[in-house]
């Protein structure tokens, strides 16, 4: 079993969580499971065959949050016109006279307000073990930009900004990493330093500090909750998989656990 690491970079991304329906939140780290995808789409393991490449592989997958730009929230208005043309127009005509309340709930459901969470700039550090041969073609693969499938942020209309820097990396057991765990495992975070300001107002920029940021939500089929965790490392009660190159350890895990049918 080998490993490596490798750099990506979007403009915007949206890995969207797996609990919420009406609207669409993001994941601030991807789970495994995109992790994976993202892999198999340089190597061009097609979505449908991802669960069995994983498996025959044995491949974990992880990532850790290296930069953000920002979080932002876009709506829009959804106009919902699958019904019958007729009883449309007479519901727009008792709009325009009756407004009765039941004619405004019919109205608010004809035109739903759909909010969307999306990430600004987000670069990731992502990890990957698995059998040599297919850690080795995705080095060769990464570095020589030699996709099979394009990568992007979620869906295909966030798009990759920089991809590389891929390098092999080592498989190990650890209990302080970066990227996310379950809950059950979070024991605590350690961070260099930072300082709390009382009057931040009064700093320029480059004076402040920035706090740490956890995040917990559901994940997968089975809604485990994790810890997504940005400009801190995260300590564990336990050993976890985990892949190290000269920079970071990355906690590693089964995405075939995590994916969502």
């Amino acid at each position: 079993m080998k490993a490596l690491t490798f750099k990506v970079r979007f403009e915007t991304a949206q890995f969207k969580t797996h609990h919420l329906k009406l609207t669409r939140g993001t994941y601030l780290i991807p789970p495994p499971s995109a992790v994976a995808g993202s892999f198999g789409a340089i190597l061009g393991i097609p979505r449908n065959r991802l669960k069995e490449y994983c498996t025959q592989y044995k491949l974990l997958a992880g990532a850790g949050l290296i930069s953000l730009g920002g979080v932002y929230t876009t709506y829009s208005r959804i106009f919902k016109f699958h019904r019958n043309v007729d009883k449309i127009i007479e519901l727009l005509k008792e709009w325009t006279s009756v407004k009765t309340s039941k004619v405004y709930k019919q109205v608010v459901e004809l035109t739903p307000l759909k909010e969307s969470e999306e990430l600004f700039e987000p670069e990731y550090k992502f990890a990957i073990v698995a059998e040599d041969e297919v850690i080795e073609e995705g080095l060769r693969r990464i570095n020589s930009l030699d996709f099979v499938y394009e990568i992007f942020g979620g869906n295909d209309y966030h798009f990759m900004h920089f991809v590389g820097e891929a390098k092999e990396a080592r498989y190990i057991k650890s209990k302080e990493g970066i990227g996310y765990c379950p809950k059950d495992d979070f024991s605590q975070l350690a961070v260099e330093n930072y300082r709390i300001l009382a009057e931040p107002k009064y700093t320029t920029g480059s004076e402040r500090e920035r706090l740490p940021i956890v995040i917990f939500s559901p994940v997968g089929p089975k809604m485990e909750i994790f810890a997504f965790v940005y400009r801190a490392n995260i300590i564990t009660k336990v050993e976890k998989d985990a892949v190290q190159d000269r920079e970071d350890t990355i906690f590693v895990y089964d995405p075939v656990r995590y994916l969502v049918p």
